[in-house]
């Protein structure tokens, strides 16, 4: 649906994005993901030709549209949310139809709002509603740039979940930005990690959290932990380290008894045992820090 090939920006003084590829299949949701000013923004913005690319191709299937949600975009406050909804559709060359807009404001839980004015709304429904109005035009690629931002955590969850269906459902590619690998969790299909305008990952979903299975650690919470550490160094001569009353040690969860029992053997008390994963968010900082070591 969409294909970003060898994509570069530069000014006159710096280059800002360098030999970026990405590739949105239909239905599929791609998240990217990066610290303030890593390109994010500029990315979704030569997307939308809102910027101007130095060189390489953006390239959308035929006869797709592609909506996009802007933070920055601001609606005019004192027409009412039907009012705006209908410039958009004329804007677009799209007929408005009362019924589609009233079932997709229903999903974003704005459907009571359709006579209010703008100004009445919170900075939360009216990012709601500038990605509900997209949908409306039923929009084949969806661009959301920091769509999570302004949203309460219950809020947030929502969309994902809503955004989850949409694209499985109606078959919407989706790319969204977002500053932190938590924001986008058991919600996206591929993860892509970009630093200083370049892609440094680009990984499925299901690929990172099987790495995160394969680096998992034996946690265990214990009453001595001092002295547990100790025992577990011994006896099983690797290391072990310190996380409040748990004792950390890379060793695989299937040996898990063997531990238990060499504490419970050196009188230890323990409490319990289970396996640690490393977060997304700790894979993100591995793979930006390790950048940073050669640039």
């Amino acid at each position: 649906m969409l294909t970003v090939t060898n994509l570069e920006k530069s000014s006159s003084k710096k280059l800002l994005m360098t030999d970026v590829n990405l590739t949105v299949h239909e239905g599929e949701i791609l998240a990217l993901v990066g610290e303030h000013q890593s390109g994010k923004s500029l990315l979704t913005k030569l997307i939308l030709t809102l910027s101007h690319k130095t060189r390489g191709k953006i390239k959308v299937s035929a006869n797709q549209y592609i909506g996009a949600f802007i933070p920055r975009e601001k609606l005019m406050p004192n027409i009412t949310v039907q009012t705006a909804i209908k410039d958009y559709c004329q804007l677009r060359d799209y007929p408005y139809n009362g019924r589609n807009v009233k079932n997709i404001l229903a999903l974003f839980n704005l459907r009571k709002h359709l006579n209010h004015k703008i100004e009445q709304l919170t900075l939360a429904e009216r990012d709601l509603l500038k990605i509900a109005m997209p949908l409306i035009l039923r929009t084949d690629v969806l661009i959301l740039d920091a769509p999570f931002k302004n949203l309460p955590a219950k809020q947030a969850k929502d969309l994902r979940v809503l955004l989850k269906k949409i694209s499985k459902e109606l078959r919407t590619s989706i790319l969204v930005t977002a500053a932190k690998m938590s924001e986008i969790e058991e919600f996206c299909d591929t993860i892509a990690i970009i630093d200083d305008g370049m892609i440094i990952s680009l990984q499925s979903y299901n690929a990172m959290i099987a790495r995160e299975m394969d680096n998992a650690k034996l946690g265990v919470t214990v009453a001595e932990p001092n002295y547990a550490a100790k025992v577990i160094e011994d006896v099983f001569q690797v290391p072990a380290r310190l996380c409040g009353d748990q004792v950390i040690v890379n060793m695989k969860p299937e040996r898990v008894q063997d531990v238990v029992d060499a504490l419970i053997g050196a009188h230890v008390t323990v409490i319990s045992a289970q396996r640690v994963f490393r977060s997304l968010d700790y894979q993100y900082w591995e793979l930006i820090n390790q950048r940073k070591k050669y640039y």
